[in-house]
């Protein structure tokens, strides 16, 4: 009677509990590489954040926006995370079927970082600096600093690379005068004995840097999936900007980036003190249109009704 009545109460137990989730691989995309703008995402499957969704994530990276917008809008990969904000912008306007569906960077975490021989931007006029893309989002960061110092792109010459990775390489071999460059690469720079000539967020207010995107299609069929990522993604948000996990978040940037653990250190301080992550799961409207703005005013041609950039995982 007493196993009758053990395994009873095992079986009851067995359908109490509630069913584990069959693991599913989602295909998403990134820009460059392992690097502190996509720290959510290693923090996410550091600390189990996906996993107890069901979720086994396949990180695709390719070498700039325009390319992570080409494969999330032929399907081959169904969502991008700290993807830039110009270039969905461009694809949406010319009918592209993907979609914002939260903001994850809401400030630009850029310094342009020079050859010590210039003093100050100004000093740039009439030398080579190293953006992303013509109409690329560090290109906007870059003319609001330009135009705080009385200048415009006229002023300089442009080689173009879409990850601060290789606009850190042509910075070092002297190909480019300065570049935009993000964190931990830029405390890299600085120790190499580059000189940081200022911050995007001294010039640009409230223009949000990235966001998460879906394909549309995708997404329109699969919306519950596509909002428990976003859930299980944001999740990190609180997690990191938590200091006493201030150590475990440098230990895990630095596993998968190889980088210095004092410039991953200085990344974090940086980035907690510019309040890089967007605390809100609701996309601010505002934060797009100032983003549109920045853009149009490079380029006039470009017609976009930002509500269709958005989209709403209800």
């Amino acid at each position: 009677m007493r196993k009758i009545l053990a395994t009873l109460a095992i079986a009851g137990a067995m359908l109490a509990a509630p069913a584990a989730r069959a693991e599913e691989t989602l295909q998403v995309g990134g820009v460059g590489g392992a690097n502190a703008v996509v720290w959510l995402h290693y923090i996410a499957e550091a600390k189990g954040f996906y996993a107890a969704q069901g979720f086994k994530i396949d990180l695709t990276y390719s070498q700039s926006n325009a390319a992570v917008l080409q494969a999330l809008t032929a399907g081959s990969t169904t969502l991008a995370i700290a993807a830039g904000f110009a270039d969905p912008m461009y694809a949406v306007a010319a009918g592209a079927g993907v979609a914002i569906v939260r903001i994850d960077g809401q400030a630009g975490p850029y310094a342009l970082e020079a050859n010590k021989k210039y003093k100050s931007i100004k000093d740039l006029k009439g030398h080579t600096i190293s953006v992303d893309e013509a109409k690329g989002t560090t290109m906007v960061y870059f003319v609001a600093m330009l135009a705080g110092n009385g200048m415009t792109r006229a002023d300089v010459d442009f080689i173009y690379a879409g990850a601060t990775a290789a606009r850190f390489a042509a910075l070092e071999s002297g190909a480019a005068d300065a570049a935009m460059i993000t964190a931990p690469q830029l405390f890299r720079a600085e120790a190499d004995g580059f000189v940081n000539l200022g911050y995007a967020t001294d010039y640009a207010k409230d223009v949000p840097f990235t966001a998460v995107l879906v394909n549309r299609a995708w997404a329109t069929a699969n919306t519950a999936t596509a909002k428990r990522f976003v859930a299980a993604y944001a999740k990190s948000i609180p997690w990191f900007n938590d200091e006493k996990n201030k150590a475990e978040a440098v230990d895990i940037l630095s596993k998968v980036t190889k980088m210095d653990v004092g410039d991953i250190a200085k990344s974090y301080d940086f980035l907690r003190k510019i309040d890089y992550f967007e605390r809100s799961d609701v996309v601010s409207m505002a934060k797009v249109t100032n983003f549109y703005n920045a853009v149009h005013a490079l380029d006039p041609s470009l017609n976009l009704d930002v509500s269709k950039l958005v989209m709403r995982l209800d």
